[in-house]
């Protein structure tokens, strides 16, 4: 396995492709401290209005903050809105 993704990071990076399409890592965009764009999420473990917990290729993402509502939900992306205080990966 770590051979294979060794392999995709080279022809990521040798082609100049979006290493998060090709190693399917997620693509976090932080707008502000209003809105929190994941694409590439694998599910949602946990949702209130002050944290929510992604599980993410790359371990679980813990959202933080106040008045938190997912805005947008879709297969491939994730759209998640209020006053954001921390962003934690464990």
């Amino acid at each position: 396995m770590k051979e294979e993704k060794r392999i995709r990071k080279f022809f990521a990076s040798f082609f100049e492709l979006p290493s998060e399409i090709v190693l399917n890592l997620p693509l976090i965009t932080l707008v502000g401290k209003d809105e929190l764009n994941i694409e590439n999420y694998k599910g949602i473990i946990e949702y209130s209005d002050v944290k929510i917990r992604v599980k993410t290729t790359c371990g679980i993402l813990k959202i933080e903050g106040r008045a938190l509502t997912i805005k947008q939900l879709t297969n491939e992306n994730l759209v998640i809105r209020g006053h954001i205080t921390e962003l934690l990966y464990i």
